[in-house]
């Protein structure tokens, strides 16, 4: 069954559809938690499904093109890589001496990549739509339906900076935080056709497989306490000192 013949009438319920991408979800808010396992419920069939949450309705590019999207940072990006690995021989593993696991890795730990972040579990992607208010009273989820077509095979593309298409990229479990937060990527490319990074939401291949829900700032407090409940906060996600310490202090301040 494809995406569009879920959107259909037959499949999905109108208060459904309302959190589709398309203008007039805008006038439709996400009101309770059992409201947004529902509609995960409704589209989690046998394809890829993958979902991210940020505090803005900003096109779905990779924060290395944010700034510019028109700028080709593949020299930047291959410097950046080659510098970290000039500055953190002792630190690395000697696993991530390959440009795919490397670039996942500095990715977790907030280097400026052509990877856009994903997680295959809908709380967690919930849980950092909460982190900070959204300047138009909402944040959102994104979700992505993929398919085979649409995973990337690193045999056929062996380095991250030549990809013909926008793919989806399932990693390498190589560090906690990705295992924390069942992380997935889309691996970005600079168009030569068009001389930018495309958004996601503008690639051909996933115009049709794109969902969008809002999140009220209103119910981010109650969200998070919710998902706590269920094992998702700083902590479980940020499983280091860090992640400790932000969850003790967001236990004692809320």
């Amino acid at each position: 069954m494809t995406l569009r013949e879920r959107r259909s009438h037959a499949h999905l319920t109108a208060d459904v559809r309302a959190h589709f991408w398309q203008p007039s979800m805008e006038d439709h808010e996400l009101n309770s938690l059992a409201d947004y396992l529902g509609l995960v419920e409704m589209i989690a069939k046998d394809e890829i499904i993958l979902f991210r949450g940020q505090n803005c309705d900003s096109p779905l590019l990779p924060k290395i093109a944010r700034p510019n999207p028109k700028r080709d940072t593949t020299d930047l990006e291959q410097a950046m890589l080659q510098e970290v690995r000039r500055r953190g021989a002792l630190l690395l593993d000697a696993r991530l001496a390959d440009d795919w696991e490397l670039l996942v890795y500095v990715q977790n730990f907030g280097m400026a990549t052509r990877l856009l972040d994903w997680t295959s579990n809908p709380l967690v992607a919930l849980w950092f739509a909460c982190q900070t208010d959204g300047p138009d009273g909402a944040t959102y989820v994104f979700a992505v339906i993929g398919g085979k077509k649409d995973l990337l095979d690193r045999a056929a593309d062996p380095t991250p900076f030549e990809g013909s298409r926008t793919k989806i990229f399932k990693p390498g479990l190589n560090n906690a935080r990705i295992i924390a937060q069942s992380g997935w990527f889309t691996v970005h490319r600079y168009s030569s056709s068009t001389n930018r990074f495309v958004p996601l939401e503008q690639e051909f291949e996933f115009d049709d497989a794109l969902l969008k829900i809002k999140v009220p700032n209103k119910m981010h407090a109650d969200f998070l306490h919710r998902l706590d409940l269920l094992g998702v906060n700083y902590q479980s996600l940020f499983p280091d000192v860090e992640g400790l310490c932000k969850y003790i202090t967001w236990l004692h301040t809320r």
